[in-house]
């Protein structure tokens, strides 16, 4: 076994078997009933005495008891000597987020410190923080050990912040270290002695694993069972349950190449050579619904090996009152700290809303207490953060800003090439690669979860004909769910989606990453803008009515498609217009108007004016498309052909398309929308 450096605590961890075996070490101490600290489980405090009766073997619980001595000292070695020993009427903080560790901590701490020789410190355990009030309580507990001139060492979770008048007499604080390979290496040599042990299991394996889940380990009667019990929770780790992880997840490259770098920094941190610190850990991803949101938090979870515990408004909103629900998203967080590391998903974050749009109390109460967790969880070690939201807007901006969530994604329908790969990890040795290639060009503009649906549906049809799956099974499930449109309306859709692209360009918008066509119609991807001028919006408004205006200027008319539904492009620029004069002020008027106030109910002269931009807007687009013409063109051509363009073949398809000498100024937010 690599002994490169002594391993701290570990000749007290030695000592504290030997005198197991010596029987000269007290029963571990009873919590007396009166002590109102104790915050831990009574039931399993209180040790039956003849579990201290001295035995030839310590069992799995003692063996754990000693591996926590040298997590306690690897600890005090990173705090200094004030973690564990703390100065009369200052504070120190040990936060540890497994409540089988806090268990333990707690029952032991009289063997702990003796095995240190260290004096006892006054120690206090969090209470759960499902209570309400418990943290209000746990302060104020806190500071009336303090008041009594002891030095305190409090064991936390780390949910509930201190209050500053605490925070400023704290003077050391140090996270309790998961259990590591040494460690758990040296334990098992002295059970089997003459043993150099070789362990079974990744440093990053153990660190997932439960302590209590080493039991059979730390009992086994040899060292060949102990290791073989070792492999076994090596699989358990390596795969904590079904489905698919970040390799299997295809036509999302920004997402999946930002969370595979989460899962090797998060094997970096485990192994001591990465600290949290420089972690990207929190993630949130916006995009419409079907388009594989909850899968990348669960796919992340499975690739890294780590807990996920998921939540939702709705969730939580089933506990009832507001402390109810409260209480429930607390627990779910609680939850999450105690599996670290783990992945805490919040899914449809959007339904906690926006506090500017609403004065509603429950609304407030919720989202001020999820402000409250996700402060919470930043802060925890080993806890990586992911929400999804269908539409960023309605987010209470103080949620999604830098610092809370570190790193925004787009998560949209797939690219042609992951529908590509989708098709061929499903099929590619029945099915001919060029005849995937035509069928993923018709499944442009599907969401994986309908491209998987398709999948099941074509081996349902093959097992249904007495077959194995053919082409023609998935060229009828293709059909049905995307059937193919004739030359001359995919034409008008491509027209239609390249003067998006060229007017966007021309009026000084942030240059578009992707655009595609499907029979389903076309969407032009862009980074949005975090604030606007009148001006921007004048040329947004443009953009978004440029498709419509092609489709005149082309054909002599135009479709339904720029007006079916809340998210087409007349309900886009209608938006904006009422935005420009109710939420902005960009009109004659200073008053603020709810931009959600239906059209219908908004004053004559404002609507008047909301169709006065939307007029200006259609004529400026008329004229770039008009000055542009053969760009359009170009692109719908383009667009036809290979049905997806990415952000740098667009750029090379603008060249020579210049932005308007009064264009929007591109001060980016640098979030996909």
């Amino acid at each position: 076994m690599d002994s490169a450096r002594p391993t701290p605590g570990l000749h007290e961890a030695l000592a504290y078997l030997d005198s197991l075996r010596a029987g000269d070490l007290a029963p571990q101490a009873d919590v007396p009933e009166d002590d109102e600290d104790a915050s831990y489980d009574t039931l399993d405090a209180l040790v039956d005495q003849q579990d201290a009766k001295p035995t030839l073997r310590p069992s799995p619980d003692e063996a754990l008891t000693a591996i926590a001595i040298m997590r306690l000292c690897h600890a005090a070695e990173s705090a200094g000597p004030d973690l564990l020993c703390p100065r009369p009427g200052l504070l120190s903080l040990l936060f540890v987020s497994s409540h089988e560790d806090r268990n333990r901590v707690a029952r032991r701490h009289p063997d702990l410190w003796r095995r240190l020789s260290l004096p006892f410190p006054a120690l206090m355990i969090e209470d759960p923080l499902g209570r309400v009030g418990a943290a209000k309580d746990f302060h104020a507990r806190l500071a009336g050990r303090l008041l009594s001139g002891n030095g305190v060492l409090a064991i936390v979770s780390g949910m509930a912040q201190l209050p500053p008048e605490l925070e400023t007499l704290v003077t050391a604080r140090a996270t309790l270290p998961p259990i590591t390979r040494r460690m758990l290496a040296l334990i098992l040599e002295y059970l089997h002695p003459g043993h150099d042990v070789d362990l079974p299991i990744s440093e990053n394996q153990l660190g997932k694993l439960a302590p209590v889940a080493l039991a059979p380990v730390l009992a086994a009667e040899t060292l060949d069972t102990a290791l073989t019990q070792l492999r076994r929770l090596e699989d358990v780790a390596r795969s904590p349950n079904g489905g698919p992880g970040l390799d299997d997840v295809y036509g999302q490259p920004e997402a999946v190449d930002a969370l595979r770098q989460v899962v090797s920094d998060l094997d970096a941190w485990r192994a001591g050579t990465l600290p949290w610190r420089e972690v990207t850990k929190s993630f949130l991803l916006t995009g419409p619904p079907g388009t594989g949101k909850t899968m990348l938090a669960e796919a992340l979870a499975r690739s890294a090996g780590i807990t996920l515990v998921k939540t939702s408004y709705s969730d939580v909103q089933k506990a009832g009152h507001q402390g109810d629900a409260l209480k429930a998203l607390n627990a779910a967080a609680e939850q999450a700290k105690t599996g670290s590391p783990s992945v805490f998903f919040i899914d449809e974050i959007d339904s906690f809303y926006n506090r500017n749009q609403s004065s509603n109390g429950y609304i407030l109460g919720m989202v001020n207490g999820l402000l409250t967790l996700i402060d919470a969880l930043s802060a925890t070690e080993g806890v990586v953060l992911v929400a999804a939201t269908n539409d960023r807007a309605r987010v209470d901006p103080a949620i999604v800003r830098p610092g809370r969530f570190d790193r925004h994604i787009r998560v949209g329908r797939p690219i042609r090439s992951g529908i590509t790969a989708m098709l061929s990890a499903a099929v590619a040795d029945v099915i001919p690669g060029p005849d995937l290639d035509r069928v993923s060009e018709q499944l442009v503009g599907l969401s994986g979860a309908e491209v998987t649906a398709l999948l099941r549906e074509a081996r349902t049809a093959a097992r249904k004909a007495g077959r194995d799956l053919a082409l023609e099974d998935l060229q009828a499930a293709a059909d049905r769910v995307q059937p193919q449109l004739g030359d001359a309306l995919m034409r008008r859709i491509a027209l239609h989606e390249a003067a998006h692209v060229v007017a966007g360009h021309a009026v000084g918008l942030p240059a578009a990453t992707l655009a595609r066509i499907s029979p389903r119609g076309g969407e032009v991807v862009r980074p949005h803008l975090n604030a606007m001028t009148a001006r921007d919006i004048k040329g947004m408004i443009a953009a978004v009515l440029a498709g419509r205006e092609a489709e005149d200027i082309f054909f002599g008319d135009v479709t339904s498609g720029a007006g079916a539904g809340s998210n087409s492009d007349l309900a886009q620029a209608t938006s904006l217009g009422i935005r420009a004069e109710c939420a902005f002020a960009f009109g004659p008027s200073l008053s603020w108007i709810s931009p959600d106030t239906p059209p219908t109910l908004l004053p004559t002269e404002v609507r008047n004016r909301v169709e006065a931009r939307l007029q200006a807007g259609q004529e400026e687009a008329r004229k770039i498309i008009v000055q542009h013409r053969g760009a359009v063109e170009r692109i719908a051509a383009a667009l036809l052909e290979h049905r997806e363009l990415d952000g740098a073949a667009l750029a090379g398809l603008l060249d020579g398309v210049e932005v308007q000498a009064d264009g929007a100024v591109q001060h980016v937010g640098g979030h996909d929308a």
